[in-house]
């Protein structure tokens, strides 16, 4: 069944993720981010520069309530805030190498699974997959996109 499919590629994902997140939760380190503040982190790194009310909105959150977890990563280090090169107005927000490099990010796995599929597969059905997966990446999932497609300055 296609729904059952999805939903495990999915949750195993997800999973993968949390493990990750989780093993760095133990670390007890000054700098170690809390789950939440992971998630602020990922957010930022997912939406692509959002600026602080793009933030808010996207995690339901008041602007003083997202700017606090805001400032909590930039004292640990794993955000910055960049002004606009457009409007310096604007300030837009991206997580920082050290974020990167420590919690990395879903990427990771992502390409491991790419190698494999592309071992497992014949070519054709890896640029078939590439080009459905495209698909639903880009005009199927209306309800993530609105976030993700807004206009670049």
């Amino acid at each position: 069944m296609l729904h059952a499919s999805i939903y495990a590629i999915y949750n195993k994902f997800k999973l993968y993720y949390y493990r990750r997140i989780f093993r760095k939760l133990e670390s007890g380190d000054e700098d170690a981010l809390t789950a939440i503040e992971t998630f602020c982190a990922e957010a930022i790194y997912g939406l692509g520069r959002p600026n602080l009310t793009e933030l808010a909105r996207f995690i339901n959150v008041s602007q003083p309530n997202a700017a606090y977890k805001v400032r909590c990563l930039e004292k640990k280090g794993y955000v910055r805030r960049v002004p606009s090169q457009e409007d310096g107005r604007i300030v837009h927000l991206e997580v920082t190498d050290k974020f990167v490099k420590l919690y990395g990010s879903s990427e990771r796995y992502s390409k491991i699974l790419a190698k494999r599929i592309k071992r497992r597969f014949p070519e054709e059905d890896v640029n078939k997959l590439e080009e459905m997966l495209s698909i639903v990446s880009e005009e199927l999932m209306k309800e993530v996109n609105i976030y993700l497609n807004k206009p670049l300055e």
